[in-house]
């Protein structure tokens, strides 16, 4: 299970936005780390605490914060967490596309937006792997599961563009 992870410091009042910006890339990088192993993997830089946010998450890929403050996690199998707010500990799973999306190595579900006119148009964007040969019908090869197997032959590395090929 990954955690989602805030640090802060304190900041002169003219580097604050800095400071956010940072916070956010920081963020980014540790969600985008496929195989971030936990809270010994990062040493906190000097003046800056660190605090869990979110915990149980199953590999988040993005975090999208809306204008309301409510913030939306996606994961790589195919979900996406809503919490009510950056104090919310428990989500909510507002969508469920594991049928949908071919998790395998480097694919799954992975590019998050939010509307910009979010909430009068309240629509969230994502970007993923569908789990079916081009023309084809998911799912094609993981029924059911968070993690979609490969079979072998042909094997993982058969084909460079083996999602739209027959080929897992």
């Amino acid at each position: 299970m990954s955690t989602i992870r805030r640090w802060s410091g304190r900041r002169p009042a003219g580097r604050r936005i800095r400071a956010s910006v940072l916070l956010v890339s920081v963020v980014a990088s540790l969600l985008s780390a496929a195989a971030w192993a936990g809270p010994s993997a990062a040493a906190v830089p000097s003046g800056f605490t660190e605090q869990i946010v979110w915990a149980g998450l199953s590999e988040p890929t993005a975090v999208a914060f809306a204008p309301d403050g409510r913030v939306f996690v996606s994961e790589k199998r195919g979900t996406i967490q809503m919490y009510d707010s950056v104090a919310d500990g428990t989500p909510t799973q507002i969508a469920d596309l594991r049928t949908e999306v071919n998790n395998f190595w480097d694919r799954g579900l992975l590019g998050l937006a939010i509307d910009p006119q979010f909430p009068t148009r309240p629509y969230l964007y994502i970007s993923y792997t569908f789990d079916a040969p081009v023309g084809g019908t998911a799912p094609t090869w993981g029924v059911g599961t968070d993690s979609d197997p490969c079979p072998n032959p042909p094997g993982a590395t058969a084909s460079f563009a083996a999602i739209a090929s027959p080929r897992c």
